[in-house]
């Protein structure tokens, strides 16, 4: 019986560690780069470029492991990648397709439609990609009448037995300690640097390939910053845990204009193509930690960041994707206009963002959530014209992680399915966080964010959560009221289009 091993170029796993040396001669391993993939949507040039060079050396690795790999690299002219892997599972007489857990739904339709076509048989493995089960969310959601992050993390923290004591007590005497995490960056802050990487004339010529056939796409090949090999990734994670774990929980939600990663990890682009996995990722911290005086703030907030909500999310897709996506709870529809592309709309806070997406392809949580997602929400975006300026503008982005973050969190498009409000600020808050100029921008963004209170307060007035805002609103005078409105109305129509 001859077997093959789908591997797709998210799902880099270590294969050392998951399949014996003397069984791995049994697998004919088919890696693909492919156009379609790439295209339908315009994907930031670093992720593709990511994606290739990864793919590429995860080849070279496996070989060295001792398996025997079919790579397609890039052919603009190839046919899609179901009649590719078909044409191959019927040159090479392949009896059974073995692949890991697909977990963006979209294509996992496609391989599963495929082998019904064929007589190959499919064997799905669990992915090391998370340390939740499908079936092990499904359970959390039975025994609780909505999913909540906080009930599913202490969960986790029990069942995982991470930072709790024998009798599964939170170690530190709290679940969270992200209150504490909100600090300001102090004057004399200067963020550690981040490893630099060298490549090699090979892999400059993946930059070329990439720069050629993808032209109109987001970001510069020359500004490419990151390891693309498993290696490359795990000294990523070591110098994480060196320098910048330490004041990781304090500075979290701080903005910087100087220092891009601040003491962020920067670890979801290898742990979303499985160049690392949570498990190796909590073992190396714990480890790290036993030997190191780390602040609890900061190991609890970062391990929450693996062990909490990025499980939390991907059950969130599993189970409530197709519904979230179908949603939009505010009805907005107006579309983005130039300036949320090149960083041109006059807000400096937003405009620093979509730079430094332009530019890494990343932004830290607090970016996404308070500066993008919150004032798409004011300007009153689409959740689908949102959702499609996400996938294209981060390097780290999937479906599955994006679909989640995007309309349950950072746009509550879906209504709540897990969230309890939608995270909206007005102008002081991007002051206090990171000191931006002052200008007319701050009078718009408070007329946008009060307007949408006044449009919304019959719902908002019934969540204890928001119903102060109201107050707030009914109790401001009705000239500066007018003011901010008709700020709010100029640069709505300024910097979005009516779809």
């Amino acid at each position: 019986m001859k077997k093959a091993l789908l591997i797709l170029g998210n799902q880099l796993f270590d294969l050392s560690t998951l399949i014996p040396r003397e069984k791995r001669s049994e697998y004919l391993v088919f890696l693909r780069e492919d156009q379609e993939l790439c295209t339908y949507y315009h994907f930031h040039k670093h992720k593709i470029l990511f994606f290739f060079l990864a793919m590429r050396a995860y080849a070279e690795e496996l070989k060295g492991l001792g398996f025997l790999v079919h790579y397609e690299p890039l052919d603009v002219n190839s046919d899609s990648y179901e009649v590719q892997l078909s044409n191959f599972l019927l040159k090479e007489s392949i009896d059974e397709l073995h692949y890991f857990e697909i977990e963006d739904r979209f294509f996992e339709k496609r391989i599963l439609t495929l082998l019904k076509t064929t007589n190959v048989k499919g064997i799905e493995h669990s992915s090391p990609m998370f340390l939740t089960k499908r079936k092990d969310f499904e359970a959390y959601l039975l025994t609780h009448k909505k999913p909540f992050m906080k009930t599913f993390y202490e969960s986790q923290r029990k069942t995982l037995h991470v930072l709790v004591n024998d009798k599964k007590e939170p170690i530190g005497g709290k679940w969270s300690f992200d209150t504490e995490n909100r600090k300001k960056l102090p004057k004399s802050y200067h963020a550690p640097t981040l490893p630099q990487i060298n490549f090699t004339t090979k892999e400059k010529e993946v930059f070329h390939l990439v720069e050629t056939h993808f032209p109109n796409h987001p970001g510069n090949t020359e500004n490419f910053w990151l390891p693309t090999s498993r290696k490359g990734a795990k000294h990523w994670l070591d110098q994480f845990l060196k320098e910048r774990l330490d004041l990781f929980g304090p500075y979290e939600d701080a903005f910087s204009q100087t220092f891009p990663f601040l003491q962020h990890s920067v670890l979801t682009p290898f742990l979303n193509i499985g160049l690392l996995t949570p498990k190796e990722v909590v073992e190396v911290t714990l480890d790290h930690a036993k030997k190191n005086k780390i602040p609890i703030e900061s190991l609890e907030g970062f391990l929450r960041q693996i062990i909490g909500w990025r499980e939390f999310i991907r059950g969130i897709d599993q189970n409530f994707g197709e519904i979230q996506e179908s949603k939009n709870h505010f009805v907005h529809n107006r579309k983005f206009t130039k300036h949320w592309f090149d960083g041109t709309t006059g807000i400096p806070p937003l405009d620093f963002v979509i730079r430094k997406c332009n530019q890494y392809g990343y932004a830290h949580h607090i970016e996404r959530l308070m500066v993008l997602g919150s004032l798409m929400v004011l300007f009153e975006i689409n959740p689908k014209e949102a959702y499609r300026w996400f996938m294209e503008m981060f390097i780290d982005s999937s479906d599955w992680v994006m679909g989640p973050n995007v309309y349950g969190m950072a746009l509550f498009s879906d209504g709540g399915i897990f969230a309890t409000k939608p995270y909206i600020c007005g102008s002081n808050y991007y002051q206090k966080m990171g000191q931006f100029p002052k200008g007319e921008w701050e009078q718009a963004v408070d007329g946008l964010y009060w307007s949408f209170i006044e449009t919304h307060q019959f719902e908002f007035t019934k969540n204890p959560r928001t119903a102060v805002l109201v107050g707030n609103l009914h109790r401001m005078q009705n000239d500066r009221k007018e003011k901010l409105f008709q700020t709010a109305k100029v640069w709505k129509e300024k910097l979005t289009l009516v779809s």
